[in-house]
């Protein structure tokens, strides 16, 4: 039987014991969610930046060879001064970002993505795509970790919410496990993170349509602090983009040699 870990925030885990592993980075509002989008939608490549310097760093060094780069992401919500896009997923349509490189750094996401650096593999979740991220996880041997980006060192209910739907989903197949697929041993924050997103979504096993499941997850999104942030600086459509379940068949993964997700 293998762990499967939940870390309610990057500072709560210990990244020694990542070796090994297999991590979710978790910033449902609204990192890993543009991530996923502008992937699906063709970008060449995202590469996580821990500051803003350091991604005009790599549009410059890129320049130098003959490689437009394009800046996305955000410092307090809202989009970086010189920057070419911010992180609303609405805003890496294909018509914008097909073929290109995408130098991407936001307040918690890929800090966090950054922090796990440890770990053999790491994947990036979200609604979007939480039902290719379940079945890659159901087929992996490794242990688990589940890593919440939270807000300013904060926990954050969106990212427990949805850490809590993976757990769950996992747990289910496990109880009907008729394909050998490795066991799990849930922690105690992943067990916390289940009940919270049973408490505010339901059991999915029992029926209802994808529009109806989403309905549930936006409504509980909307009264977290990363929803209200949100919607305080007007980006309330983005918290209905982020709630879509299961849209895009596409788990970014980190390419460690070149620091690239794809």
């Amino acid at each position: 039987m293998q762990p499967l870990q939940v870390h309610l925030l990057p500072t709560l885990m210990e990244e020694t014991r990542l070796a090994g592993s297999v991590v979710v980075i978790i910033d449902i509002l609204r990192a890993s969610t543009t991530i996923i989008t502008a992937i699906y939608n063709g970008a060449a490549c995202v590469i996580p930046c821990a500051t803003p310097e350091a991604a005009r760093q790599i549009r410059t060094e890129s320049a130098l060879s003959g490689v437009a780069v394009l800046l996305g992401g955000e410092r307090g919500g809202v989009l970086i001064d010189g920057f070419d896009y911010g992180n609303s997923p609405a805003e890496y349509s294909a018509d914008r970002i097909t073929g290109r490189t995408i130098a991407f750094t936001t307040t918690n996401g890929t800090r966090a993505l950054l922090k796990s650096a440890d770990a053999e593999t790491i994947l990036i979740g979200a609604f979007i795509n939480r039902h290719s991220l379940v079945n890659r996880l159901r087929k992996d041997s490794r242990p688990i970790h589940l890593v919440c980006a939270g807000t300013d060192g904060a926990i954050t209910g969106e990212d427990v919410l949805f850490a809590g739907s993976v757990v769950d989903a996992l747990v289910q197949r496990e109880e009907t496990n008729t394909t050998g697929d490795t066991l799990r041993e849930p922690n105690d924050c992943a067990r916390i993170a289940q009940a919270f997103w049973r408490s505010c979504v339901g059991d999915c096993t029992t029926g209802g349509s994808r529009e109806t499941l989403a309905a549930r997850i936006e409504a509980a999104m909307r009264d977290t602090q990363g929803g209200f942030n949100l919607r305080r600086l007007g980006f309330d459509l983005d918290i209905r983009r982020c709630s879509a379940v299961d849209t895009v068949d596409c788990v970014p993964v980190l390419n460690r040699e070149q620091g690239t997700l794809s």
